[in-house]
Formats: C-alpha cells, sequence, structure tokens
C-alpha cells in the first residue's frame, strides 16, 4: 500500500505562562490510499494537536509532515492552497464548526469559492450532489444549523469536507459529541464514504471501542508519544501495552455477565503535567507493572510497542474480543 500521509518525528510545542508544553513529542505515523489509521488516547495526550499539524494549522516546532510525497512545510502560496484541496478536516462539534448565519447551501459552497472553482451554477449542482452523498437530501439547502439535529450538522460538516474531492480526511473526534445511535451512523456513513470514493482517513478518537469496526489500523497515543501501533484485529484481540490495556478495559461492555465477570486493569491516577512529564516512560507513574528501569531509560518503539517489559507482561485478552465482529 503506498503512503499517502508520512509523518517524520512530528514536533508541536506550545508556550505558555508557565513553560513550554511539547504536546507532540517526534511521532512517527504514515496513512495509505485508502486506508483508516485511528490515533486513540486520552484528552490532553497530543492527538489534536497532531491532527492540526498534518493541516498546517499548527506549525510543527520539529519534524516533517509530507503528503503524496511533498513536504508541506516547504510549500507555499499556490502550490499550498491546492494541497490542502487534498487533505481537510472534520470536526468535533458540528455545531460550533458550522457559522449559524450561513445557509447549508452556502456553507458546503464556501470552500469552492474560496478555492474559485467553479461557475454558480456548477457549485450549486456539486452542492446538491455532496449534500446526497453524505445522506442529506436537497430539502436541507436552505435550512440554517439551528435547524438541525447534531447528526444532520455533522453530515453537513463531512459534506463541507468533502465538496472539494480530498484524498484524505482528518476526522477529530467527530462522533464524541453524538449520542450512541447516531455515532453508529457516522461511523457508518465514513465507512460507505471510504468504499464509494477511496478516502484515507486519520481517525482521532478517545474512545477504542468507537475505531473497532472503524479502522485499518491503531496508534495509541500517550503524553506525545505513540506507545503501540498495528492492525485493529491484532490491537483488539491482544494488546501488549499496559496503557492500550488500560484503555480497552474501560470500554463497556453491551453484556452484563461479561461486565460484571472481567478484570480491569485500569491506569490509576490522572495524566502527568505536560509542563514536567515524568523521567523514562512516561506512563510509568500509571503502570500496574513499573519497574525501576522505567523511570530510567525512556522505551522506543520496537515490533509496533514501547515497554520496557513488554515481553514480560502477563497475558491480558480484551474485554471486546468475545463480542464477535
Amino acid at each position: 500500500m503506498t503512503d499517502l500521509l508520512d509523518v517524520r518525528a512530528a514536533t508541536v510545542a506550545y508556550r505558555t505562562r508557565a513553560g513550554i508544553v511539547t504536546a507532540v513529542n517526534s511521532v512517527d505515523l504514515t496513512v495509505g490510499r485508502g486506508e483508516i489509521l485511528a490515533l486513540v488516547g486520552e484528552s490532553g495526550c497530543g492527538k489534536s494537536s497532531l491532527g492540526r499539524a498534518v493541516l498546517r494549522l499548527e506549525p510543527l516546532a520539529g519534524g516533517e509532515v509530507r503528503f503524496a510525497g511533498d513536504d508541506l512545510g516547504t510549500l507555499r502560496g499556490t502550490a499550498l492552497r491546492q494541497a490542502r484541496r487534498r487533505l481537510q478536516m472534520v470536526f468535533q462539534d458540528p455545531q460550533s464548526s458550522l457559522d449559524p448565519r450561513r445557509t447549508v447551501r452556502q456553507i458546503v459552497e464556501r470552500p469552492l469559492k474560496v478555492h474559485g472553482i467553479g461557475s454558480p451554477a456548477a457549485r450549486r449542482e456539486k452542492v446538491a450532489e455532496t449534500l446526497d452523498l453524505v445522506g442529506l437530501g436537497s430539502r436541507f439547502l436552505d435550512r440554517y444549523p439551528a435547524a438541525l439535529s447534531g447528526g444532520q450538522r455533522q453530515r453537513v460538516g463531512i459534506a463541507r469536507a468533502l465538496v472539494l474531492d480530498p484524498e484524505l480526511l482528518v476526522c477529530d473526534e467527530p462522533v464524541s459529541a453524538l449520542d450512541v445511535s447516531i455515532q453508529a451512523q457516522i461511523l457508518q456513513l465514513l465507512l460507505d464514504l471510504r468504499e464509494r470514493l477511496g478516502l484515507a482517513m486519520l481517525f482521532i478518537a478517545h474512545d477504542l471501542a468507537v475505531v473497532r469496526h472503524l479502522a485499518d489500523r491503531v496508534a495509541v497515543m500517550y503524553l506525545g508519544r505513540i506507545v503501540e501501533q498495528g492492525a485493529v484485529e491484532e490491537m483488539f484481540a491482544l494488546p501488549r501495552h499496559p496503557y492500550t490495556q488500560a484503555l480497552l478495559s474501560a470500554a463497556p461492555v453491551p453484556d452484563v455477565a461479561a461486565e460484571r465477570a472481567r478484570t480491569r486493569p485500569l491506569a490509576t491516577g490522572d495524566l502527568p503535567d505536560p509542563l514536567d512529564p515524568p523521567s523514562g516512560c512516561a506512563f510509568r507513574t500509571r503502570c500496574p507493572h513499573a519497574r525501576p528501569l522505567c523511570a530510567a531509560l525512556r522505551p522506543e518503539l520496537v515490533h509496533g510497542v514501547a515497554c520496557h517489559r513488554q515481553d514480560e507482561l502477563p497475558p491480558f485478552v480484551s474485554p471486546l474480543t468475545h463480542l464477535g465482529g
């Protein structure tokens, strides 16, 4: 599979009154053409910062982002605008990301106007086609966001991203603000769009259960670093990093007997202060398996896992494995 997105040693840092926070710390990841990579972790781990850096909405303090072979950091003017047509973002909260003063037609048409694409008649036709693609008909064209449900607003947000015919979507927790039944509909829509359009996606989420049936691969992020990555089937069947195990053990299981019977190796305590991260392994302060080596030396990502004790940990069976497809 050809890599469409190639992120190398990406670092994102913010200056605050208390000091410099490194939100993303030398992260490598790739997304192939037509592939869905899920980037998962707790709030504050740096997922959204990395997603915004991919689109050059946040500057990189180090590393590079390559899209279709081009280093996005070196592009300027027309070349950058052309690249941005091929990468689009779907935001977390559709209510706050849609202009309440504009109709659905105006919202979806806006990217076409910004990029100077098509005549007014051609743009109207493209908007109508795109709304049909996301499951909204022409009856929604003249409605305002306030007249839409949460799921309908998110479909408008997806249509706005799709109207430029991108090759890759960065989806920043696009279902976290929706109830469970609507989440399933939006996730299925994204899968259908991938099949119909060949879209690649970087799908950001805090819940591993959400991405189980969506993603091809999963990268788990903790305090700015990738701690485990691999095929989604392997990650759910046999997670190897203690943090991945903790995320899975926290996921709700829709089976009362299984929910009561399962063990919960949850991470203890809170996410460390990013201004003063732990030495060595950043997860060691919450890890039940930490040893002195974990405080002394930061583990590197080896065979998809960044853990000194990955070959010594007791077996862990995901509580979601027995639920089937």
